[in-house]
């Protein structure tokens, strides 16, 4: 593989990065048009760091983390899946209860370095 392969390779595989593909998969859309645009709900740096490696070089093996996009629920798991809920209320439910109603998962690998 070439430096420039690797490069985009490794930025594809950025959790912030398969968010956008996948909200944007979800959604029917390019990922440059989803609206509203991922940093202005969650830090993608920060959501990147989450599943950075450790400062010893290893990969974080368990974990996801959660937040509400648009609508959805996103959950973002170490091992690279992303899901995807769309959130609607009921009648008799209160706000901040949800059901889910469709679902969507994105499972693309990341690709790992020389271990």
């Amino acid at each position: 593989m070439d430096d420039s392969t690797e490069r985009e390779s490794s930025i594809d595989d950025r959790p912030s990065i398969r968010v956008v593909n996948a909200i944007a998969e979800h959604e029917g859309t390019t990922p440059t048009e989803i609206r509203p645009v991922l940093y202005d709900i969650i830090d993608p740096d920060a959501l990147d760091s989450l599943f950075s490696e450790t400062q010893l070089g290893n990969s974080r093996s368990d974990g996801h983390v959660s937040f509400e996009y648009d609508g959805h629920k996103v959950t973002v798991y170490s091992d690279g899946r992303v899901e995807i809920e769309r959130l609607r209320e009921s009648s008799t439910e209160s706000p901040e209860s949800v059901s889910s109603v469709e679902s969507f998962s994105s499972a693309s690998e990341p690709t790992s370095g020389d271990n």
